[in-house]
Formats: structure tokens, sequence, C-alpha cells
């Protein structure tokens, strides 16, 4: 039987209601656009290099349609399935709840049979974004985190292969210009094997802010800017310790790269955040309520301070 792990590891089930009404709201327009790419997509339209020769549109819907059941726990889609009609996916998917919708985002880069059609390269996240962009939808999809490894054994051994470490995920966006330029690039700089546990922690920042849980989101924005720090001093050799704390490791990456003295203090708010608005510590007799916009600061100056220091120190 096939893997069932992506069919519940979904949008929905990581992100609870949003009390914004308008946030899971997704166009007919958009909806309608994302069925006509997926149309060239599978039928082989959109291929990377020598990928994507024929149709392999029916094995996607019909995939498809065996994951909307599972995850509905329906035996029908729709008051006109009868069973085992995969054609009642797309009707399913034109109609279905906001949250659903940005399921089957997800579904389409894991679904098996996309391998046959494209190789999971950047510009095609980037042209499903740009669909989502027409209607000003909140929300975006990551790229693809890759991880590449060396074979000891077998029959590709010492060959060096290539595999999937993580999907593209939807994520909320409420600033656009921020969200182009600053969270995408970062989250493209942490998509590299070497920083997937910042990138597992930002992740895991962006979907707290997105349910209102702040004062977690502050303390993975703080953790995922640590980490970035110390894959930065390890991987260029500079000394540094696993219980350094984010102002000796500012310290270390300065005093090794032209940054200036005095963005010290520009960084480590960052970890001041966490240590002070955040559910990292306990609050004693004084409840810790920070306000949302301050979750949205956050987010945004940590995904500039870590693709600023990985393009200085060259990582």
């Amino acid at each position: 039987m096939k893997d069932l792990r992506h069919i519940f590891e979904s949008f929905s089930k990581r992100n609870p209601p949003s009390t914004n009404p308008l946030a899971c709201v997704i166009p007919d327009s958009t909806r309608n656009r994302v069925l006509l790419w997926c149309s060239e997509l599978f039928d082989g339209l959109r291929p990377s290099e020598y990928i994507g020769r024929g149709s392999h549109r029916a094995e996607f819907w019909q995939e498809e349609y065996r994951r909307l059941l599972y995850r509905t726990g329906r035996l029908t889609l729709t008051a006109q399935d009868t069973g085992n009609d995969p054609r009642q996916a797309i009707a399913y998917v034109l109609q279905c709840p906001g949250g659903e919708f940005l399921n089957f985002l997800e579904d389409i880069f894991s679904n098996e049979v996309f391998v046959q059609v494209n190789s999971g390269d950047k510009n095609i996240v980037d042209e499903l974004n740009e669909l989502l962009r027409q209607d000003n939808v909140l929300y975006s999809v990551t790229y693809f985190a890759w991880d590449t490894v060396q074979e000891t054994s077998g029959h590709f051994a010492g060959h060096t292969t290539i595999h999937v470490r993580a999907y593209p995920k939807v994520i909320s966006k409420e600033s656009e210009t921020m969200h182009k330029e600053a969270i995408q690039p970062a989250l493209q700089v942490l998509a590299a094997p070497y920083f997937a546990a910042a990138n597992k922690e930002y992740l895991a920042a962006l979907e707290d802010y997105r349910k209102g849980d702040i004062g977690d989101c502050l303390v993975k924005c703080g953790s995922a800017f640590e980490s970035v720090l110390k894959v930065i001093c390890d991987r260029r050799g500079w000394p540094y310790s696993q219980t350094d704390v984010a102002s000796t490791l500012v310290r270390t990456i300065i005093g090794n790269t032209s940054l200036d003295n005095y963005f010290e203090p520009l960084l480590i708010i960052i970890a001041t955040l966490r240590n002070r608005m955040s559910t990292a510590y306990g609050a004693g007799i004084t409840t810790k309520q920070p306000p949302r916009h301050l979750a949205h600061y956050a987010l945004n100056i940590t995904a500039s301070a870590m693709l600023m220091l990985a393009q200085e120190a060259g990582v």
C-alpha cells in the first residue's frame, strides 16, 4: 500500500482555522488557474531538462482522489460520485473549503507522479506562487529542500544521489514586499542540507504565527537565528561552542567578516525579543502577551538577518 504520511501531514492539519475570515478564501479564478496549470504540468508541458515526456494527468488525479477520500473520511467525494471516479476529485477541488484547497497545493508536489513531469526545480514553485499572487491570495508555497547523499552500498555505490528532504509547504504571507524580498529568499537559502535544523525551526515559527501562537513564534525565530549562526561558524571553521549564545556567535561572525561592530545590537535584537517577550522562560507573576505585530516584525528581521549573514559569510 502506498505511504499515507503525506495524506495527513497537510496544511489544514498543521493549522487550525484562522480568526481572519478572509484568510482561507480562495477565489474561483485562482482555483481555475491552478487546475489549468496542473493539466499542463501533468501533461508534460512544463518539464525540467530530460523530464516531462508523456501525459500523467490520469495517474495524478487517481492518486489525488485516493488522498481526498482518506483525508475527508468519505467513500465518495460529491453527490455525483458513485465510487472510484477520479474525475470527482476535480469537482471537489473546485468547491472545497479554502483550507482543503491549500492541502491540494501541497499534494501537487508530493504526488508520486510529479517526478515523471518535473525535477522539482525552483521555477515550477515560482509559477504556482505567481498564480496565487494574481488574486492576492494570502499564502505562498515554499521550495523543495534536497539532501545530497553519497551512496556507499548497493547498485549505486560510489554515486551521488539527491533525495527530497522536504516537499513544498503552504505558508501565510501578510506583506507581499517583505515576503518576496526577505522571507522567500531566506527560505531558499535555508533549503540547503546544512541548514536543515534552521529551516525546520523557521518554518515552525511561520506556522506558529499563522496559528496565533505569538510567544512560540518568537522562540522559534530565535532558535532558527542561532542555528544559522552556528552553521556559519562551523562551515567557515570559526571557533565556537554549541553552548554559545547568540551574542557570542554574532561577535564571532562580525570579527571574521567585513561587518562593522555597530551591527551587533541590530542583530542581537532577535535573541532579545525571544528572551524578553516569548514563552522561552517562565513569566513569574506577570503574564506575557506579546502582540501579533511583534511576531510579524520578528519573522521579518529574522529572515533578513539570516539572509544577510549567510551572504556575508559566503555559505
